[in-house]
């Protein structure tokens, strides 16, 4: 800025010693610069653009076109669904799995503002994602008891234990680390919706209320007809989810998600699963002779393989099984598509590949 006044200054003083053409000269130059000066330094219109701005300069403009308050027709789980490619990358830079729990029974179409739910929604699983680590994160979608009223919550297995949250929240919080935040809550101050949050030991919840008006679009939800399977998993929590989702179809499982219970009713030849989801986790910790077994007594009871990848980490993983692979956070949609279909009746003719064993 002094390097500026003593600029103007300069102008000033060669005026006084030349003529007038020479003097409009100066004066148009020094316009131009003042001009130019004042559009490179325009305010920027909120803290949350700001926040970006610093960052990346294009984001500030794509954040300008998002705080749009527009209410539209559309489906939750396809305008949901969009993020979650991009959440099963982010997922594995703190190996978490983040699940979408929306029961297929419950209606998907409305009139709302979803630019603003989607991008709360995944702000807020992008911060929880950047504060735990080998945690499951989950997201859930439940009706409130008044009319049109939907609550979204995003729920960790851990413990975020940080006093600088609600002020973030609040939007009284300048910390780049709370970035996310600070956009979610701007996001839901533009919908009239405030982000809460609360935290146990073994816990951490944020959720926040949405009106979304139903449309009268039928659902359309078929059974498999009377099908079994199996589930494989570590966590509870995805374990539970799977079960509601897949009994809305038709497929009944069994009560213990772990491997060796699993392995059992493989085994059982008085048990016939028509499936087996197996989280891809578990798959990685299977010596080749266990991986051998599912193949072999695939062949014999003709069940479909459905490996389930937590993260981006588990793909290649999840891959190697051959069937079908289902990447958290997965949509009913998703499962649906993979259900319909028979067990692979082509078993009977294609030759399964054995893993060696002469290695263990």
């Amino acid at each position: 800025m002094r390097l500026f006044i003593l600029f103007i200054a300069d102008i000033l003083m060669a005026s006084q010693t030349i003529g007038t053409n020479e003097h409009i000269a100066f004066s148009i130059l020094l316009l131009l610069i003042i001009i130019l000066i004042v559009i490179n330094r325009r305010p920027v219109k909120n803290r949350n653009q700001k926040l970006i701005y610093t960052q990346n300069k294009n984001l500030a403009k794509l954040n300008l076109v998002f705080f749009q308050n527009k209410v539209e027709n559309g489906d939750i789980i396809k305008r949901l669904g969009l993020f979650f490619k991009v959440l099963h990358a982010k997922a594995a830079q703190n190996n978490n799995s983040i699940i979408f729990n929306y029961s297929p029974r419950q209606a998907r179409y409305f009139s709302a503002n979803f630019k603003a739910i989607t991008n709360i929604t995944h702000n807020l699983i992008c911060f929880v994602n950047k504060s735990v680590s080998n945690s499951s994160i989950l997201l859930s979608i439940k009706p409130t008891k008044t009319k049109d009223e939907y609550q979204i919550s995003i729920k960790t297995s851990a413990n975020i234990n940080s006093n600088e949250i609600q002020t973030a929240l609040d939007d009284n919080n300048k910390n780049i680390n709370y970035k996310y935040l600070h956009i979610a809550s701007n996001y839901a101050n533009l919908i009239g919706s405030k982000i809460e949050f609360s935290s146990k030991p073994n816990s951490s919840i944020f959720s926040f209320n949405i009106t979304m008006h139903k449309l009268n679009n039928p659902l359309n939800i078929k059974s498999v007809m009377q099908k079994n399977a199996l589930i494989a998993y570590e966590s509870q929590t995805e374990f539970f989810t799977l079960v509601a989702e897949l009994s809305v179809y038709g497929i009944s499982t069994q009560p213990n998600p772990s491997w060796e219970s699993v392995k059992n009713h493989i085994m059982d030849m008085l048990y016939k699963p028509d499936f087996l989801f197996i989280q891809a986790k578990i798959v990685k910790n299977l010596p080749y002779s266990e991986i051998n077994l599912i193949k072999e007594w695939q062949k014999i009871k003709k069940f479909k393989i459905i490996t389930i990848s937590d993260n981006s980490n588990y793909d290649k993983i999840a891959s190697s099984l051959d069937d079908a692979t289902l990447h958290q956070p997965y949509t009913a949609d998703e499962l649906f598509e993979i259900i319909k279909y028979p067990p692979l009746l082509h078993l009977q003719t294609h030759k399964i590949h054995i893993l060696p064993t002469n290695d263990l």
